[in-house]
Formats: structure tokens, sequence, C-alpha cells
């Protein structure tokens, strides 16, 4: 799956950061918001954050401009 994860990357990196407010680290490397995944977690935060994140794969079914955060 890393193999794949970085195939898929390495065509979408970027020096342009798509957040604000996300501390920049030297050895950070941004990539375009173009891929979706499933990720299973905890809960959210309060500062709207996943708790113990676990990926499960990437997605097909839809386009990254069509996913929203679901609500409870």
């Amino acid at each position: 799956m890393l193999k794949t994860l970085h195939a898929h990357m390495a065509g979408l990196k970027t020096d342009k950061r798509p957040f604000t407010g996300v501390p920049h680290e030297d050895h950070t490397t941004w990539v375009k918001p173009r891929l979706v995944c499933q990720v299973k977690f905890t809960e959210w935060t309060r500062k709207g954050e996943m708790r113990h994140p676990v990926f499960l794969g990437l997605r097909t079914d839809k386009p990254a401009r069509q996913v929203r955060r679901e609500q409870a």
C-alpha cells in the first residue's frame, strides 16, 4: 500500500500549504488534495481533529471536491 500511495502522491507535490494555522516543519511534504481515503477514528476533538485516526485505504467512488465532514 505504501508504494501505491507514494506513486499517487509523487505527482501531487506542491510547495503551497492547503491549510492555514498548521505548523510548517522543514521535512513536511505537501500534496494537492486530490485523493480520498477512508479513515476510522475514536472521536473528534474540541479543536476539530480526529483522535486516533487509522488509514483504511484509498477510495475511488467520490471526487475529493465532494468530501465533507459527516455529522452524527
